[in-house]
C-alpha cells in the first residue's frame, strides 16, 4: 500500500525481508492491535500491563520479565521438567488449536513463515527473505533450503501452500486469518520454484506479516503433508509432525507429553551453537494450582507455563521460584449458553450481567488483582482502548433484579461448568448469583470433556472468552460471527446480524481511525446485547525455578528452545 493509503505510510520497501527495523515493526504491530506489548519483552521490564492469558492474572510488577542472562552455572544439555497448568493438552495441530495453553506447546514444534524476535522486530523462521509488491497485496517468501520435518521429509514451497490450502478447505477456525487473501484457485498461493512462494492478496494487508508468525491462531505455522497423509488426520492431532526445535516422541493425554530435541533444527544462536540447548522436555498436565506451585516449591518440575493469581504470593515468597509476569490479551466473561431458554432473552443476559459486581468478583476470585471487563477490548491494544465505554452492564443490584423479574427467570437454576481445578472463580460467581436469588450450582469436569461440551453447547454457563489474540479481530471475529458464516468459536449461539456485519466492516477499513470507530461501534453492540456478561482482563504468569535460565517471556508465548537447565 501507499502512504497515503494507509496512515502509517507502509512501504513496500519497508515491508520486505529479510528483517524488518524496529520503528516499522512497531508500525506493523499498531495496525494489528498489538502496541500494547511492546514494554514487556526483552530489554524491557514490563509493567504488567492489563490484560493476562490462560488463567487467573496478576497485578502487575514482574519480579523477572526480562530474558535472563546465561548463568556461569547453567550448561547445554539435560531435559526440562514443564508442568502445564490444565487437565490435558488435546489438540497441537495448529489450525484446530482453540485452547492457548496448547498453543504454547505447538509453538514448540513448528514454525511460521516469519517470526518475532525477542525485541519485537520481524524476522526470517522458514523464510530467509521476501519481498512485498503492487502496494502491499504480493508477498514472495525465499525458503529456507534443507530443512527437514521430524519424520526427515524435506520442506518446500508445496509445504506452505498444502497448509494454507488445508486450513482454508478444511474451514478450521484459524482461517479467518487468511479472509483477504485471494482464492486458491485464482493465484492466493503460487508455488514459483521449490524455496519460494508468492502469496496474493485482495486488497492490501499489511498486518498480514504478523498474521504469518509463528505465534497463536496463525494460520500459516507450517505442517507436514506427507505426516498427514501417513499418520491420518485424527493422529496428527495429538502428535503432530513440525520443523520446529522439538518433535513429540510420546503423548499420553492428560497424563504426559514427551518432546525431544529436533537434532536437525535450523536455528542456531549468536555464537553458532544449535538450539535448542536442552535435550528434551517431559510436561506433564497438571490441572490443580497448588499441586502445579507445589510441585514448583519442591523443584519436581523446573517450569511452569502458567500460575493462577491465588497462588502468585506463594511463588514470590519462594527464594527458589521466580515469577515472570507479562501484560496478557485477553478478556473472560461469563458464557451464557443461548440455546438454554433462561439465556435466550436479552433482558435476561443483561439482568444477569448487573447483578454480578465486578470488583468484588476479582477481590474474591483473583486477591484484587485483575482489571475489571467492561467490554472485551483489553487495555493492551491502547490504539482503540477507552475508558469510557456503554454502562449497560454495569453493577446495580435493583436494576438487574428488575430486568430478572420483567425476563420471568427470578429463582431459576442453572450451573457453572468449570474445567478440573479452576473453581475459585466459579464459586466467587456462584456466591453473587445466588445472592441475587437465582439457584446455582458447579458443575466439575475434565478438560477434555469441558472442551467438548462447552463447543457442542452442552452446558448452562461457563467462565471463558478470549486469549492470546493482540488484535481485537481475533478476540471478536470468531467469537460473534453467525454461527453458521464464520462465528467458529460462537459457542454461546449469539446471533445479531449487527455485530456479524461490523466484524466484516472493520476487517476492510485500512483508515486505523476508520476502523477504531468500528471497533468501538462494535463493542458498544456486545456490551448493550450481552453475549458475554464481560468480567476480568488478566495478565501472563509464567514460573520457574533456579534451576532454568534464559527464558524469555514474551506475551503468551512459551518458547523453550533457548532455555537452559542447570541441575
Amino acid at each position: 500500500m501507499t502512504a497515503s493509503d494507509d496512515p502509517e505510510g507502509f512501504t513496500d520497501e519497508e515491508l520486505s525481508g529479510p528483517r524488518i527495523d524496529r520503528r516499522t515493526t512497531m508500525k506493523l504491530l499498531a495496525a494489528a492491535g498489538v502496541t500494547g506489548l511492546a514494554g514487556c519483552t526483552s530489554d524491557s521490564g514490563g509493567d504488567g500491563g492489563d490484560g493476562g492469558s490462560g488463567g487467573d492474572g496478576g497485578d502487575g510488577g514482574s519480579e523477572e520479565t526480562e530474558a535472563e542472562s546465561t548463568e556461569s552455572s547453567s550448561s547445554m544439555g539435560g531435559r526440562l521438567q514443564a508442568g502445564w497448568f490444565t487437565g490435558s493438552i488435546d489438540v497441537l495441530d495448529p489450525p484446530y488449536i482453540s485452547v492457548g495453553q496448547y498453543f504454547q506447546v505447538a509453538a514448540n514444534i513448528f514454525n511460521g513463515l516469519v517470526t518475532l524476535n525477542e525485541d519485537l522486530t520481524i524476522r526470517g523462521d522458514l523464510a530467509t527473505d521476501w519481498t512485498v509488491e503492487n502496494e502491499g497485496t504480493t508477498m514472495t517468501f525465499n525458503l529456507r533450503e534443507g530443512v527437514t520435518f521430524h519424520n526427515g521429509d524435506d520442506f518446500t514451497a508445496d509445504d506452505v501452500r498444502y497448509t494454507i490450502e488445508r486450513t482454508i478447505t478444511q474451514e478450521a477456525p484459524a482461517a479467518s486469518k487468511l479472509s483477504t487473501l485471494r482464492p486458491l484457485d485464482e493465484d492466493g498461493v503460487v508455488v514459483e520454484d521449490d524455496y519460494t512462494v508468492t502469496l496474493n492478496f485482495e486488497q492490501a494487508m499489511a498486518p498480514a506479516l504478523i498474521y504469518l508468525t509463528r505465534g497463536p491462531g496463525r494460520a500459516a505455522t507450517i505442517v507436514s503433508q506427507g505426516a498427514i497423509e501417513e499418520m491420518g488426520e485424527e493422529a496428527y492431532r495429538t502428535a503432530p509432525v513440525g520443523t520446529g526445535p522439538f518433535m513429540v516422541s510420546n503423548h499420553e493425554i492428560g497424563s504426559s507429553l514427551t518432546l525431544d530435541a529436533n537434532p536437525d533444527y535450523f536455528e542456531t544462536d549468536e555464537d553458532g551453537n544449535q538450539l535448542p540447548y536442552v535435550d528434551g522436555i517431559d510436561l506433564q498436565p497438571i490441572p490443580e494450582a497448588a499441586t502445579l506451585v507445589n510441585a514448583l516449591q519442591s523443584g519436581d518440575i523446573d517450569f511452569a507455563n502458567l500460575i493462577p493469581l491465588q497462588n502468585l504470593d506463594r511463588i514470590q515468597d519462594t527464594d527458589s521460584v521466580t515469577a515472570s509476569i507479562a501484560p496478557g490479551v485477553n478478556w473472560y466473561g461469563l458464557a451464557m449458553n443461548q440455546t438454554r431458554d433462561i439465556f435466550s432473552s436479552r433482558e435476561a443476559r443483561l439482568g444477569i450481567s448487573k447483578v454480578i459486581d465486578n470488583e468484588s468478583f476479582i477481590e474474591t476470585a483473583y486477591f484484587g488483582n485483575a482489571l475489571s471487563a467492561r467490554g472485551p477490548i483489553n487495555k493492551a491494544t491502547n490504539w482503540v482502548y477507552r475508558e469510557d465505554k456503554p454502562d449497560d452492564q454495569a453493577y446495580d443490584m435493583e436494576a438487574g433484579q428488575q430486568l430478572i423479574e420483567e425476563a420471568g427467570i427470578a429463582g431459576e437454576s442453572f450451573s457453572i461448568m468449570v474445567a478440573q481445578g479452576n473453581t475459585r472463580a466459579a464459586q466467587a460467581m456462584r456466591q453473587q448469583l445466588n445472592a441475587a436469588g437465582f439457584e446455582v450450582e458447579i458443575e466439575q469436569v475434565t478438560s477434555s470433556t469441558y472442551w467438548e461440551r462447552y463447543e457442542n453447547l452442552d452446558y448452562d454457563t461457563t467462565i471463558s472468552g478470549s486469549v492470546g489474540d493482540p488484535d481485537p479481530d481475533q478476540s471478536l471475529y470468531n467469537f460473534y460471527r453467525l454461527p453458521d458464516e464464520g462465528g467458529v468459536w460462537n459457542w454461546v449461539n449469539f446471533e445479531d446480524e449487527e455485530v456479524h456485519n461490523l466484524l466484516d466492516e472493520q476487517r476492510r477499513a485500512l483508515d486505523r481511525d476508520e476502523r477504531r470507530d468500528l471497533l468501538h461501534q462494535l463493542e458498544d453492540r456486545l456490551i448493550q446485547q450481552v453475549p458475554h456478561a464481560y468480567l476480568v482482563h488478566q495478565n501472563d504468569i509464567a514460573a520457574h525455578t533456579d534451576a532454568v535460565s534464559n527464558f524469555t517471556h514474551i506475551p503468551f508465548m512459551r518458547d523453550l528452545s533457548r532455555v537452559m537447565v542447570s541441575r
